[in-house]
């Protein structure tokens, strides 16, 4: 597969977009956003359900997420405050 354009969003905090390598550099790509991310609140509670949603997103990612992509298809997805898509580039 060839590279994957990625936006994704975190509830409180914003969002981005980037070129990506493949699946995993996407999927270490939202996890260190949401790492960084800790300083935006005050209290863990959140951070740490946003931090969840996204390891269920990357596992999803992994998965039936990788699949699609192979097919060249958009692949998407929203968890309780994590929004990613990733599109296939070539």
């Amino acid at each position: 597969m060839g590279h994957l354009w990625m936006t994704w969003s975190l509830e409180g905090v914003g969002s981005a977009g980037q070129n990506v390598a493949d699946v995993e550099a996407a999927c270490h790509a939202l996890i260190g956003s949401v790492e960084r991310s800790r300083r935006a609140f005050d209290e863990p509670e959140p951070w740490e359900a946003l931090r969840r949603s996204a390891l269920i997103i990357q596992d999803q990612m992994l998965g039936t997420g990788r699949e699609v992509l192979d097919q060249g298809r958009e692949w998407t997805s929203t968890l309780k405050g994590v929004s990613i898509v990733l599109i296939p580039r070539d």
